[in-house]
């Protein structure tokens, strides 16, 4: 019974989102290695910067998309502990949604935010484009771990936020609190490894506990 509420909270949250322009996903197109939404951080990346793209491709002639990924995936997961506090603020997911990726001679960006007025037609143009995606039932680990999260939001590809739901009918938000504790661990347990999505700066920014209140 109380699966049942929580999947009828889990809907009309999904709901919501998807009339207000929001793209479902599926948790199977989800790649957990890179905790990272491919079809959308491809997708924007040729919608909103063809030049760049060509550019990109020309210096990766084989599998451009894979290596698109996997620059991504080095930018968020970068620490050098010999870069300046200006250069670190490049890396996470914070930094690779502010700044522009550099790789052999090409600028690629991320996300494009929402310009101060509507005069630069080509900006306006880019951040209509921002592929905003909500995932549920996310099995997350790439360790064999099978826990799921009720909700994962993206931007354009890139995590930004998880949601655990309860229903306060029959379990309060804390309950969500301490699976949040105990049942997602930022590294797994029998291999010490990271999850790149609760991983702090590389994974998603921020994680809530959701409930009718």
């Amino acid at each position: 019974m109380e699966k049942s509420r929580e999947k009828i909270f889990q809907d009309e949250i999904i709901d919501s989102l998807t009339s207000n322009g929001w793209l479902l996903g599926e948790p199977s197109q989800y790649d957990r290695e890179l905790a990272l939404y491919p079809e959308d951080v491809i997708g924007f990346v040729h919608d909103t910067q063809p030049d760049q793209w060509e550019k990109f491709c020309q210096r990766y002639p084989q599998e451009s998309d894979k290596a698109l990924l996997k620059t991504v995936a080095t930018q968020l997961s970068k620490v050098d502990p010999n870069a300046s506090e200006k250069e670190m603020r490049k890396y996470g997911t914070l930094g690779v949604l502010r700044n522009p990726i550099k790789d052999r001679g090409a600028y690629i960006e991320l996300c494009a935010f929402k310009p101060d007025h509507t005069l630069n037609e080509t900006t306006l143009a880019a951040y209509k484009k921002n592929r905003l995606r909500v995932v549920p039932e996310l099995v997350y680990s790439p360790h064999g771990y099978d826990g799921r999260i009720d909700l994962v939001l993206f931007v354009n590809g890139i995590p930004i936020a998880t949601l655990e739901l309860k229903s306060e009918f029959k379990q309060s938000v804390e309950r969500a609190v301490k699976q949040y504790k105990k049942d997602r661990p930022s590294k797994d347990p029998a291999t010490g490894k990271p999850e790149p999505l609760l991983t702090f700066k590389r994974g998603a920014l921020v994680h809530f506990a959701v409930s009718q209140y």
